[in-house]
């Protein structure tokens, strides 16, 4: 009986091992999650360019995509072995962040934003977007869409 406990426990450790080898570290593909990236990215770029304007005339748009961004979160952190993905949506819709927190944040603060401004923060918060997009994408086929196209 003493020899069979150590095999017995040997036996158990490599079976635990390889059902852990076997299961997903990032979750599924989800045309959802692909459509509420690929959606959201529309239009929040489509609400940066409305920051010449002021503030106060799209406070509720701002809100909306605020909104749209959290339901786009809370679905992905729904999806087993899902974290990388909702680390991303996390860090790109954090009020206190760097991308739309830092941009919403002081079109907010300032009333009105420059258009070059504008045109650089769409860029970092495009490239965020494109992360999430990227790694669903992914999820589903192997795909080079972290490669930038040049342009001519």
């Amino acid at each position: 009986m003493y020899r069979l406990l150590p095999r017995a426990s040997l036996l158990f450790l490599l079976w635990f091992s390889l059902l852990a080898a076997c299961t997903s570290l990032i979750g599924p593909y989800s045309p959802t999650a692909y459509q509420n990236a690929t959606s959201l990215k529309a239009q929040t770029l489509a609400l940066m360019d409305k920051a010449i304007e002021p503030y106060d005339a799209h406070r509720q748009e701002v809100e909306q995509v605020f909104v749209e961004a959290g339901k786009a979160y809370e679905y992905v952190k729904g999806v087993p072995s899902n974290g990388l993905s909702a680390r991303q949506w996390s860090i790109l819709m954090r009020r206190d962040g760097d991308l739309m927190g830092r941009f919403f944040g002081r079109w907010a603060t300032q009333g009105r934003l420059s258009a070059i401004y504008i045109g650089e923060f769409k860029g970092i918060v495009a490239d965020a977007f494109d992360e999430i997009i990227c790694l669903e994408a992914n999820k589903k086929e192997a795909t080079a869409c972290g490669v930038k196209e040049a342009t001519s």
